[in-house]
């Protein structure tokens, strides 16, 4: 069976073409202590699954119809007696599909921590035990993947915060078997996050960083291409309490520049790649009204081809997810936009297409509630290929009958609200009144005589 997602959204009193966001849709309320969540394409059907790492287990959820229809959790590790602090998907082993990488807190142990993997056995997210990288290391909260020396192999990156260890595993044989800690840098106090990118355009990959408790946003360059570093290149002392750090190009230059969010100033700032080669220029802040900005993401959420900003805040009891819009493409950005307060003390923020229609949804993880979210984006799709389709629906947005067109022979028309309840549903017609439908967003499902399903979302005014 054959699937397309074609998406039309007109939003309604906005001429502008900016990004707007649905309702908060819950993947799962298990995402126990401190959880942390990204997306990858696990069992190999080309849509997003869900990771996520909590206090409990590692886990994903399936992204059952392409759709953002999420299911149950499947355990891929649980471990009662840990916390896990950190994940990652990439292909570890070279076999085509992807791995994860995980970190975990042992407790009552003073952050002694280990590093480890999983193998996805078959491509459709049945892993493997545990596979140990290292157990002597203290509590790391990045755990990365990349081909940090340039042999055509992924290794592994992490950053320990009590120790202030930077450092990375060589994949020996490309199959996953990693080689002892290679140190890069003890010199920071308290480093959280970092993030791996091509800082000055020699093909090799440089390292950001932050130090928490002596204000500083750092990179180190990779020097030869094969994992030998520089020593700690500072970009900006103008933070209090760095959290963490995004490469991004900001400012349509071609180069990457650097995001970064510090908790005692309530800043979220970026620093321009001046020359493209990591030499940065002086702080541009872009909102130092957020309280406590802890959890940054970098994507074009507005699709108008530069990229935009999301943020976290939390203020007491009260936690919202926020974006910035990038209003020129040269780093001017809006004030906070709010995308959701329905959640208890936000942990990560993300972006991805959750739903196959071509703009980045938002998901967030909450410690408090325990919650997995999503929220869908709803800009406006210029898309070239709208007109490919085999049917066209229209008007959209529509106010009574709405017509479908095509060539085939259409079976039965089916309507789907937001949370997947089935609204209506007809037999060889090509019309349909949904003048008492509510306003809103819909999902209409076509399926034709020859067996073909397509799927298309309109908006009833």
């Amino acid at each position: 069976m054959k699937f397309y997602l074609v998406s039309l959204i007109i939003i309604l009193f906005n001429s502008s073409l900016s990004a707007q966001f649905g309702p908060q849709q819950i993947v799962s309320t298990f995402g126990q202590g401190y959880p942390d969540i990204i997306t990858a394409d696990l069992d190999g059907d080309n849509d997003m699954d869900i990771i996520s790492i909590g206090n409990l287990d590692l886990v994903w959820f399936e992204n059952i119809n392409g759709l953002g229809l999420f299911g149950n959790r499947q355990i891929i590790e649980e471990s009662p007696l840990e916390y896990g602090a950190a994940v990652s998907s990439i292909d570890l082993d070279g076999d085509g599909d992807l791995d994860i990488l995980s970190s975990f807190d042992r407790q009552n142990t003073q952050g002694i921590s280990k590093v480890t993997w999983y193998e996805n056995l078959d491509g459709q997210g049945n892993f493997g035990s545990q596979i140990i990288i290292n157990t002597n290391v203290n509590t790391v909260y990045t755990v990365l993947g990349a081909d940090i020396d340039n042999d055509s192999d992924i290794d592994v990156f992490t950053i320990e915060r009590n120790s202030g260890k930077i450092s990375w595993y060589e994949n020996i044989d490309g199959s996953g078997n990693f080689g002892n800690q290679i140190l890069i840098s003890t010199t920071l106090e308290w480093p959280i996050h970092g993030f791996l990118a091509d800082m000055d355009n020699d093909d090799d990959i440089d390292i950001v960083t932050h130090s928490y408790d002596n204000n500083k946003i750092v990179w180190f360059e990779n020097n030869d291409g094969q994992g030998n570093f520089s020593g700690v290149k500072v970009i900006s002392t103008e933070v209090d309490r760095p959290i963490q750090v995004f490469c991004a190009d900001i400012d349509g230059d071609n180069d990457l520049d650097v995001i970064s969010t510090s908790l005692s100033d309530n800043k979220i700032a970026w620093y321009e790649n001046i020359n493209g080669q990591g030499s940065f220029g002086p702080q541009n802040i872009i909102s130092t009204q957020v309280i406590s900005p802890r959890n940054l993401y970098v994507k074009d959420l507005d699709n108008d081809g530069d990229q935009d900003i999301i943020s976290s805040e939390r203020d007491g009891s009260y936690s919202a997810i926020l974006w910035f819009e990038n209003l020129d493409g040269n780093g001017n950005f809006s004030s906070q936009i709010l995308i959701s307060d329905e959640i208890d003390y936000a942990t990560t923020v993300y972006a991805s297409d959750l739903d196959q229609d071509q703009d980045f949804d938002i998901l967030s993880a909450s410690q408090f509630d325990g919650k997995i979210a999503w929220y869908e984006n709803y800009t406006i799709l210029n898309r070239p290929d709208f007109n490919n389709v085999s049917e066209k629906i229209y008007p959209n947005p529509v106010k009574e009958t709405l017509y479908i067109k095509s060539d085939e022979i259409i079976e039965s028309l089916k309507i789907f609200n937001q949370t997947g309840q089935l609204i209506k549903s007809i037999i060889n017609e090509t019309e349909i009144n949904i003048e008492n439908f509510k306003s809103g967003l819909y999902f209409v499902q076509i399926e034709f005589q020859s067996g073909v399903i397509e799927f298309q979302k309109i908006l009833k005014e």
